[in-house]
């Protein structure tokens, strides 16, 4: 009885070997750069073009309160002999607040900046995984990794040129980057 069911328990294990050896083989491998994929996408080009129009509206709403900051300085240093202790005291609290608001841009600009980049991009960014999960399929591929996370990979593997081939025409240069540091002053 004892080598009946060892027998038994040896065709078991022999046929989820063969099981496992069989799924093994199926394994398909690959990896891809999901940045370069966003950044070949036409939406990619399209959203570079909304952010840079974004940090123009906020370079020129910090160019147009240096402005009006120097503007009232100037009107204070000419008029303030004229003017009553009262309106000194608001005039010099309205400066105070400009110059407050021109302290606080930088932080601002960068949070405003980082915003509107994932509001612009994440789409884009899911728009691409779709795209890359199709490719995949098509070519068989049962894992991708992401291409940024892996220090060895081989390069037959890379899905880049097969997600190329997808976009076909539609794919873009990639655009420089626009600039996202602070506002010259």
């Amino acid at each position: 009885m004892k080598k009946v069911l060892f027998l038994v328990c040896i065709a078991v294990a022999a046929t989820f070997t063969q099981k496992a050896a069989a799924q093994a083989g199926a394994v398909k491998i690959a990896y891809v750069s999901v940045d370069e994929v966003v950044q070949l996408m036409p939406e990619y080009k399209k959203a570079m073009l909304d952010l840079s129009g974004y940090d123009s509206a906020l370079q020129i709403n910090y160019a147009e309160t240096v402005q009006e900051l120097n503007r009232q300085d100037s009107l204070f240093k000419a008029d303030s002999v004229k003017w009553s202790s009262a309106v000194k005291t608001a005039k010099r609290e309205n400066m105070r607040k400009l110059f407050t608001e021109l302290q606080g841009f930088e932080q601002s600009y960068q949070q405003q900046m980082q915003q509107k980049n994932e509001e612009l991009l994440a789409p884009v960014a899911q728009k691409a995984n779709t795209l890359i999960q199709d490719v995949a399929k098509t070519a068989g591929y049962s894992h991708v990794f992401r291409k940024e996370a892996l220090i060895v990979y081989p390069e037959a593997d890379d899905l880049l040129p097969l997600v190329k081939k997808k976009l076909g025409p539609t794919a873009v240069t990639p655009p420089a980057k626009p600039a996202t540091g602070v506002p010259k002053r």
